[in-house]
């Protein structure tokens, strides 16, 4: 049985669905239990799209677009503090909708429930900042009595 990338899925049938691994875009998808539905890539994205791009290494990564930059982006997770600078030709598609948690029930990107977790999103960054400071604060302290 031969089986096929993500991008030959994308090229033949211009969409597919991949499950997620991993926690970097909690509380939104959780790893092994929600799978996403990718569409290939048309044209240049948006900020908020997520988007599914392919490190040289060959790891495949699923993120947020949070800046749009001349032939990159800036993506970040959104369950995670750093952002990474994406050249454009990296990004192999993009999400239009996800079954959440091991469900049947499709929720789509345009649907008013991913629309009301898209407006919160701004303030669950803030609040993960926020928990994050302590222990930053405590790694700088350390390192700076060495």
């Amino acid at each position: 049985m031969t089986h096929r990338t993500i991008e030959q899925e994308l090229a033949l049938h211009g969409r597919t669905v991949v499950q997620t691994v991993g926690v970097s875009m909690e509380p939104l998808l959780h790893g092994r239990k929600s799978s996403v539905v990718l569409a290939a890539k048309q044209g240049p994205l948006q900020v908020r799209d997520v988007v599914l791009y392919r490190r040289p290494a060959g790891e495949y990564v699923l993120h947020r677009v949070v800046k749009v930059l001349d032939g990159a982006y800036l993506i970040r997770g959104d369950n995670c503090i750093g952002s990474e600078t994406v050249p454009a030709a990296w990004v192999i598609g993009v999400m239009t909708g996800y079954f959440a948690d091991e469900g049947e029930r499709y929720v789509s990107c345009d649907s008013p429930e991913y629309q009301n977790y898209l407006r919160t999103l701004e303030l669950r960054r803030w609040l993960l900042w926020l928990r994050a400071l302590p222990g930053r604060v405590w790694r700088r302290i350390r390192r700076a009595r060495r």
